[in-house]
């Protein structure tokens, strides 16, 4: 290390492909993290193997983690989150979550846990996602309850939630700003290897507005979510979006 501060990670669903992301772009960037543990469920076939490949010092793959660390990204599955938020609570480390399709009890508990932590629930990590919910709230302001907003969004056969979290806080965004929002309102689309696309139409009398966000590469969701997670390292306890960390450095 070079003597500049940096920060000491733990990934909870590292044997996916996002958690193996985050902890490949740490792993690389020695100078700013620490990559100190690599979590992921008892019987992932990953157990065992070094979490990255790039760099040095990469710890294996675990099903627990018991030492030191200051902050917890969490790509995982709901019962992996639950692990997330006991790492972190023990350590009073900042936590991260970037898992999707939360049951309401564990968000009960995301939110407990805020008192006593910085904790971050991103549906989608990606700056370009939070720069457009901010745009979303403020189209739906500017145009009015009589423009009817209607969200499209797509992503590859694999994914399980539908719609998407980031659907679902795109259209809270336009509540925000006035709109009317019903389920109705939001459209998924399963197949392929579709990353992530969303569109969000205001639609009016004689003219219509869209707001589009297409992810091209996962790579870019680990990005936001380093650079969110280094924000939050700095933060007091309290529960946090990923649109409050938009003016923060863009270097991870």
């Amino acid at each position: 290390m070079s003597g500049r501060k940096y920060i000491n990670l733990v990934v909870t669903g590292a044997s996916g492909r996002m958690g193996r992301l985050v902890c490949e772009l740490a792993g690389a960037d020695e100078e700013n993290w620490e990559v100190v543990g690599a979590v992921a469920h008892p019987r992932s076939s990953r157990l065992g193997q070094p979490s990255f490949i790039s760099g040095d010092h990469a710890p294996v793959v675990t099903p627990t983690f018991g030492g030191k660390c200051n902050l917890v990204i969490d790509f995982s599955t709901p019962a992996g989150t639950e692990t997330a938020i006991q790492i972190a609570l023990r350590e009073g480390a900042a936590l991260l979550v970037g898992t999707t399709g939360l049951p309401e009890a564990t968000r009960q508990v995301l939110e407990a846990a805020a008192r006593r932590i910085p904790v971050l629930l991103a549906p989608n990590t990606s700056v370009g996602v939070a720069l457009c919910a901010s745009l979303v709230e403020q189209a739906a302001r500017a145009l009015g309850p009589d423009c009817r907003v209607e969200i499209v969004e797509a992503h590859h056969r694999h994914k399980k939630d539908a719609p998407s979290g980031t659907a679902l806080m795109l259209a809270a965004a336009a509540e925000q700003g006035g709109a009317a929002m019903g389920p109705e309102q939001i459209h998924s689309l399963r197949g392929g290897d579709v990353v992530g696309e969303h569109t969000i139409r205001f639609a009016a009398d004689g003219e219509y507005v869209e707001i589009i966000h297409r992810a091209t590469s996962r790579t870019v969701f680990a990005r936001g979510a380093l650079r969110a997670g280094r924000w939050l390292v700095t933060q007091p306890p309290g529960y946090y979006s990923i649109r409050d960390c938009l003016s923060a450095s863009p270097r991870a």
